[in-house]
């Protein structure tokens, strides 16, 4: 074999001892970073909350940080964010199984619905992954105290999980934990459950009933009194304008509205508030309007009263269910200060009953005309020849 063979053999054989020596490196670079992975993987903290526990809570705190906007009157060297409300706080209590109460900043029953909602999501929570070990970073990624959402939940005076949620991006939603430091990732975590105000928290069920069984419904306001009650399953009128005047029959009155006004009431829920605010502030210490529907066989009562106009055109209104003033839609309110046409048959809509009832078949589509009046079954049949 002659020399330069042996050359291009040795160089083969180095080549080939290379390419293993190579791979060999990778894969065991590889297999170290998996391991490295799944080591730090166990390491972090862990914030799944599982139904046995997510059961047994009993206590929920809220704090929202505070907004804020540009300041319009901060000087050249004073150009920062200024805050421009304080950060809310609100604590919710277990009552029941199924009752919750908001206990701050007021007491009053809580939405069970939208507590649901927080503990459900508690069983998504993950955390993926260490963003930073630094406490030196919490303002970056919005975990700090002053602009993070701050939530704890406990069971028994024990904390289950104290959790401050800052910033969303790419890698998911930043979160500190209490006690421990360091800023993590974390999937699973819906913001508008959380970052609820208070009346968002508080049970806004004004009235909730069977339309079904409503047999007598009572409208009173300055444009009169009216009596609404169902025979038959057809609702029957009568009005007076004034209370010495004798009550007659509503002309041209739809029966069907009631339906809607009773629908309106069947499941009424408030928009808002007023605490703390008197009567007379909000236009209830003289009502402008009552709405009273009356359940078969006198099963129930549901009387509202009406007062002034609140956000927009949406109104103040107290039930007969107890002290609390609460704001409804115009829409909700506009059914007790309604006059007398809003109860009666639009006169387009009686326009195309009459000429219906006059022509049953005006309208129909290749209908020719002088055929809509003829007899059923003569329509359409070929005319005699002529002799």
């Amino acid at each position: 074999m002659d020399t330069t063979k042996k050359l291009y053999i040795a160089l083969a054989l180095l080549a080939a001892l290379g390419g293993g020596i190579y791979l060999q490196n990778k894969k065991e670079k590889a297999d170290t970073q998996a391991h490295s992975f799944e080591a730090k993987n166990a390491q972090l903290p862990t914030v799944n909350v599982n139904e046995e526990t997510r059961k047994a809570i009993d206590s929920i705190e809220l704090t929202r940080p505070a907004e804020e906007k540009d300041n319009k009157e901060a000087t050249a060297d004073d150009k920062a964010v200024a805050a421009v409300s304080k950060s809310e706080s609100v604590s919710l209590s277990k009552k029941s199984e199924e009752a919750w109460e908001l206990k701050q900043p007021v007491t009053y029953a809580a939405s069970a619905a939208n507590v649901k909602s927080l503990l459900e999501n508690l069983d998504k929570l993950k955390i993926t992954e260490q963003i930073s070990t630094s406490t030196a970073e919490y303002d970056k990624y919005g975990v700090s105290d002053e602009k993070a959402i701050h939530a704890v939940f406990k069971k028994g005076g024990e904390t289950v999980l104290d959790a401050y949620f800052g910033e969303n991006g790419s890698r998911g939603q930043m979160v500190r934990l209490g006690g421990k430091d360091g800023v993590y990732a974390l999937k699973g975590f819906s913001k508008y459950l959380y970052n609820r105000d208070a009346n968002g928290w508080r049970d806004k069920t004004i009235f909730k009933f069977d339309d079904k069984a409503v047999t007598k419904v009572t409208v009173q306001n300055e444009h009169g009194n009216f009596v609404f009650e169902k025979k038959d399953d057809k609702w029957t009128s009568q009005y007076a304008e004034k209370e010495k005047d004798k009550p007659k029959e509503i002309a041209d009155f739809k029966s069907s509205k009631i339906d809607d006004l009773v629908r309106a009431y069947k499941g009424l829920n408030a928009s808002s508030f007023a605490d703390g605010k008197p009567l007379s502030e909000v236009g209830l210490e003289k009502p402008v309007a009552t709405v009273t529907l009356e359940l078969t066989g006198g099963t129930g009562k549901y009387v509202l009263t009406v007062g002034g106009t609140s956000e927009g055109s949406s109104r103040w209104v107290q039930a007969n269910t107890g002290p609390q003033v609460y704001s409804v839609s115009s829409w909700t309110a506009d059914w007790a200060t309604a006059e007398v046409s809003k109860f009666q048959e639009k006169k387009d809509d009686k326009k195309d009953k009459d000429k219906a009832e006059a022509d049953p078949h005006a309208g129909m589509p290749g209908m020719p005309p002088g055929m809509a009046g003829m007899p059923p079954g003569m329509q359409g049949m070929p005319e005699e020849p002529e002799e």
